[in-house]
């Protein structure tokens, strides 16, 4: 996917998107899953009216590269414990 003035509004749509995919396919969201795990830490982001990236832009100065460096650090501290599950290792095949 190509967005050639990338903003915090295309990751949301893109998430959105993939949310409902995996919803139309049957499949957990892990984005609700990431949602709750951020408002365990972020209680006041619950409430808002801007969604939750847009507080960790506000954090840091409107600056997008540590904004988007922060959102990764979060989901990779997600995906290290409540949500492991989502986390898929492909097993790699060597030839012999």
């Amino acid at each position: 996917m190509f967005a050639p003035d990338f903003t915090l509004d295309h990751l949301y749509m893109y998430m959105g998107g993939y949310d409902d995919a995996l919803g139309d396919a049957g499949l957990p969201s892990p984005q609700s899953r990431f949602d709750e795990w951020l408002y365990k830490r972020h209680p006041e982001w619950r409430h808002l009216p801007e969604w939750w990236a847009k507080q960790i832009l506000h954090a840091n100065g409107g600056d997008l590269d540590r904004t988007l460096q922060e959102i990764i650090r979060l989901l990779d501290q997600f995906l290290a414990t409540d949500g492991a599950e989502f986390v898929h290792h492909p097993v790699r095949v060597t030839p012999d």
